[in-house]
């Protein structure tokens, strides 16, 4: 009994060193990302960036109604992306960027957070796993 409390414990001291989450599939993870360069993130990571004054984290998409490959559609649809921002002078909020729809920026303190692109693109015939999809952000700081 005594080593299998051991083994669980130290199984659970490994995983909460290494980032995961203990009862959950996917690690957490945070990149450090530059400010002026095109970096992605999917669903559950965070970016943080000037030393963590700054963190963006993708939430989910909220809306992918963009025209499916293989499909002529009258307007190329929209992809929306639920972003938690958090600065220490703006606070944490949700900001909702798009694709084509606008606001396709955010302005949080001194930085402007702007979603560039969303992958995968739909295909005729098939979903997107909500885990599978890719949002590429940019930040500057004005």
């Amino acid at each position: 009994m005594r080593r299998a409390f051991l083994f669980v414990a130290s199984v659970s001291l490994a995983c909460a060193g290494s980032g995961a989450v203990v009862g959950s599939n996917s690690p957490v993870v945070t990149k450090t990302v530059t400010v002026g360069q095109d970096f992605d993130l999917a669903p559950g990571q965070t970016a943080v960036v000037d030393g963590g004054a700054l963190s963006v984290s993708f939430v989910k998409v909220a809306e992918d109604s963009r025209c499916q490959t293989g499909v002529q559609c009258v307007w190329a649809g929209n992809g929306a992306v639920v972003a938690t921002v958090n600065t220490p002078g703006t606070g944490k909020f949700d900001a909702t960027l798009n694709t084509t729809l606008t606001p396709k920026t955010v302005k949080a303190g001194p930085y402007d957070i702007t979603l560039v692109g969303l992958r995968p693109y739909p295909k005729q015939g098939s979903k997107i796993p909500p885990a599978t999809y890719v949002a590429t952000l940019h930040i500057i700081r004005q």
